[in-house]
């Protein structure tokens, strides 16, 4: 009995990572629904595949004729070939329908990006129920419907229906992504475009009100895909709780994991239950159930952006013991509040670093944790303090702190300096740059490399503290962080 019941578990689990391997890996897709008219989601999807995919694409609309130099197939049906996925785009009231068409030729792997489900209320419930039973007659897995779908900018797979005009995509990097929300994952995905060199994403998958293929699919495939280096997620509500946190404690112990859950306070659940169909639960347990599976909580969009950007370029620090550099007093007791709030700690410095900090500068520089250079700072000062506390063993990581409004400080030799310590990658090093002109134009250069660069101080320490709470995790869990590889070699 218990040989069967292992059996049928490990069946299972293959089953789940199969199910997305078997979109991914299509070497045959159909647009159903692919439409003539410019900007519409089906013209969108068939143009994304007709130019990107490198398989097989075939286009169907029950009117027929050609769309990108492609036949317009008046049904599925009419195919000859066989398709190894579909998307299917109609109005609500002709996705069943389709779905069936579908299921009737052979296609087992398919996408329904169409709203007007169970998110709308009952009318809406029953077409879902209607799909829901075709899937099951059929054996079909099916992302959706009310989503996005998937992209993939490496294997050529773009099932996101906003053109490119006004969604603009990320090419390949080490950040896969799944969402229950579609505005969100277009929104992130937009960001990220625009974040540095835009080069972070390997998989997106948005599964919009989960009918089949959900979250714990979601996270099991990307937890076993060797292009993804971190994950990260948008969640209102859970499938399989249970099956979910016993998958990211796994998976989590391999890479980082961290995310939105919604649906906090009763407003929330409210408003996430208008477009997804989510139901809330209590966020203090969910809060705990979180934090025990290793899954990085963030609560806004910008600190997502601040995992992707410090997990994606910098390794995992070593323990909690903070250095801060800065040439203005106010912004380094900032930091060292964060500090605090962050439950890292301001590092002692060595007595050979100590003293070289003490001999090098003049009496009115704070020379302790924070190293306040001051307003007289020079590009050479920055150099100086930067390197020496980065090269002592008892500091974890680094906080570079720039105001560039004092007169002597060379902004491209700062610049200059902040890259080439960012680029060793021997601990985390984050810069934050406060102030006007030149501070923003360091950013966007520094940002140009992938380097971490931050608007604030209270950012940048925010980061850091993320960095180590997943330290931490792994050191609980008996697992040296320096085995974890997360950032690309860029």
């Amino acid at each position: 009995m218990q040989k069967f019941l292992t059996k049928k578990i490990i069946v299972c689990l293959i089953a789940m990572t199969v199910k997305l391997e078997n979109f991914f890996n299509a070497e045959s897709f159909c647009v159903v629904g692919a439409s003539t008219t410019p900007n519409k989601p089906g013209n969108v999807v068939a143009y994304n595949f007709v130019h990107s995919f490198p398989g097989k694409t075939y286009l169907v609309n029950p009117k027929g004729g050609e769309l990108f130099e492609n036949k317009l197939y008046h049904s599925v049906l009419d195919i000859e070939d066989k398709i190894d996925a579909a998307c299917i785009i109609v109005p609500a009231r002709f996705a069943p329908s389709a779905l069936q068409e579908c299921g009737k030729k052979g296609i087992k792997n398919i996408i329904v990006t169409t709203g007007g489900f169970s998110e709308i209320g009952e009318e809406g419930e029953k077409l879902q129920q209607q799909m829901f039973d075709i899937m099951k007659e059929y054996e079909i897995n099916v992302i959706g419907p009310n989503c996005l779908g998937l992209y993939s900018p490496a294997l050529g797979y773009d099932t996101m229906f906003l053109p490119a005009s006004k969604l603009k995509r990320p090419s390949n990097g080490p950040v896969s992504i799944f969402t229950q929300s579609g505005a969100f994952g277009a929104a992130f995905i937009d960001q990220l475009s625009r974040l540095g060199s835009g080069r972070w994403v390997s998989k997106f998958i948005s599964y919009g009100n989960a009918s089949d293929i959900n979250e714990t699919d979601s996270l099991e495939y990307v937890g076993n895909d060797v292009d993804t280096k971190m994950i990260l997620i948008y969640l209102e509500d859970f499938k399989n709780g249970r099956e979910f946190m016993k998958k990211a404690r796994e998976i989590s112990l391999r890479k980082p994991i961290m995310g939105i859950k919604a649906n906090r306070t009763e407003t929330g659940a409210k408003a996430g239950a208008s477009h997804t169909a989510a139901l809330s639960a209590n966020d203090v347990i969910v809060d705990d159930l979180l934090n025990d599976a290793g899954i990085i909580r963030v609560i806004t969009w910008d600190q997502l952006e601040d995992c992707v950007l410090a997990f994606g370029t910098q390794p995992l620090p070593l323990g909690d013991r903070v250095a801060i550099v800065t040439d203005g007093g106010g912004a380094g007791v900032m930091a060292s509040d964060m500090v605090s709030d962050c439950n890292l700690k301001l590092a002692k410095f060595s007595e050979d670093v100590q003293k070289k900090l003490d001999e090098t500068f003049p009496s009115f520089y704070a020379t302790g944790n924070p190293i306040d250079i001051t307003g007289s700072a020079t590009a050479e000062d920055y150099r100086i303090a930067l390197e020496s506390v980065y090269n002592d063993p008892n500091v974890d990581s680094v906080v570079n702190i720039c105001i560039p409004v004092i007169p002597d400080l060379d902004i491209e030799e700062y610049i200059k300096i902040s890259r080439e310590l960012a680029k060793r990658k021997e601990k985390p090093f984050v810069t934050a740059l406060v102030g006007g002109e030149e501070a923003d134009y360091a950013t966007i250069e520094l940002l140009k490399e992938d380097i971490p660069a931050f608007e604030s101080p209270g950012r940048a320490v925010k980061a850091l503290g993320m960095l180590t709470d997943y330290t931490k995790y792994l050191q609980k869990h008996g697992v040296d962080p320096r085995t974890i590889q997360m950032e690309d070699q860029k």
